[in-house]
């Protein structure tokens, strides 16, 4: 039998009252805290509730920029963090958020830019006290080993390493309930994404297998009320549960070819990373289905029925999620067959597209792009 295993999770705490474990939290692990905060979570005013919670502590406030994180914005961040010794980093906000506070925790520990760690080039020197607040429901950033980030050409890249994984989670479903409807749909969708990748890939195994069936289960039933009634604290709850179970998952067994697919969409056309994956899937799922069955029986049960209806169920809920009203937002594109095919195998991308549930040649790469511009322009009709 093959040796899988299952790596640390973080210390987490789930409900409305979560915030009241904070103060006690940046105590044990440090001193002071600087807040790493995007523009949405700035505006919603819930960066100002967790302020208030450590008003009688220092408190640093640094807003990142909107969109995904940079080699610049992370370096930024990172010198907030310099300033600030023994700092606890506390990350509020999306997966760009996190992902933007855990690089910062570490390259904050040594001379340099994020860019020399880039794709494991570099081991970290070493890190700062991390603490997640997710106010999104998708990335699962919060529970990952990995973090996205993009380069001056745009190229989106990766970073990885035991050091990222936060000291403690909070899971604060009032904070969900700030996000509008199209981030909640789309990030949402990112969560499905990862635990049907994560269920299914070459890597699978029992121990990642479960986390991502319930993952599954949990947005089916969660997210369309979600989407439809954001105030609902109890589907915000369940859904930040889905993420956080997906993220464990993919942290351990990877993802697949919707994320080779979707990480070529973000860097060629600078889309988000859960819309961008949700068509990856959606061109994909049909032949990764149908010449890789047994890899979805798993997923097929998460449903209550085989490998064979994975794809109906998805695409229900697509439906029942409003994923069509979400890619009517985005500006007119014309979308490249051959660039995605190229990028899907790009280095940074290999390890998604080696871990699919199917194996792809040249071919085959090239008809699922050409699938990925049919679906994003069905989606958008």
């Amino acid at each position: 039998m093959s040796v899988h295993e299952l790596g640390r999770v973080p210390r987490i705490v789930a409900g409305e009252d979560a915030l009241t474990e904070l103060v006690g939290a940046v105590e044990a692990l440090g001193c002071g805290a600087v807040l790493i905060v995007d523009e949405a979570v700035a505006l919603t005013g819930y960066a100002a509730r967790v302020a208030a919670v450590l008003r009688d502590m220092p408190v640093v406030q640094h807003i990142v920029p909107a969109g995904e994180p940079t080699v610049a914005s992370v370096d930024a961040a990172a010198d907030v963090v310099r300033d600030l010794p023994g700092a606890v980093v506390i990350g509020i906000g999306g997966g760009s958020a996190l992902d933007t506070a855990k690089q910062a925790a570490v390259v904050a520990m040594a001379d340099g830019s994020v860019a020399q760690y880039v794709l494991c080039a570099v081991p970290f020197a070493g890190r700062r006290a991390i603490i997640a607040i997710p106010t999104t429901s998708g990335t699962g950033a919060e529970v990952t080993r990995t973090c996205i980030l993009s380069d001056a050409e745009g190229r989106k890249l990766w970073t990885w390493g035991d050091e990222m994984l936060p000291d403690l989670v909070l899971l604060d479903p009032t904070a969900a309930a700030t996000m509008p409807s199209h981030v909640t749909a789309a990030t949402g969708l990112d969560a499905f994404v990862h635990a049907l990748e994560a269920i299914s890939g070459q890597r699978r195994n029992v121990l990642s297998v479960a986390p991502a069936a319930h993952a599954m289960r949990l947005v089916v039933q969660n997210l369309p009320t979600a989407v439809s009634d954001g105030a609902n604290l109890v589907a915000r709850q369940r859904m930040q549960e889905a993420a956080l179970l997906a993220g464990t998952a993919i942290d351990n067994c990877g993802t697949g070819m919707a994320h080779s697919i979707g990480h070529a969409l973000g860097s060629l056309y600078h889309l988000p990373h859960g819309a961008s994956v949700a068509i990856g899937l959606d061109a994909a799922i049909d032949w990764n289905v149908e010449g890789a069955p047994d890899a979805y029986a798993d997923a097929g049960a998460a449903f209550g029925g085989s490998s064979a209806d994975v794809p109906l169920a998805l695409r229900e809920l697509f439906e029942s999620s409003r994923f069509p009203e979400v890619m009517r937002r985005f500006p007119d594109i014309d979308l490249v067959a051959a660039d995605i095919a190229e990028m899907m195998v790009a280095t940074e991308n290999q390890p998604m597209f080696a871990n699919n549930s199917r194996t792809a040649d040249d071919a085959d790469r090239m008809m699922l792009a050409e699938l990925t511009v049919q679906s994003w322009k069905r989606f958008r009709s």
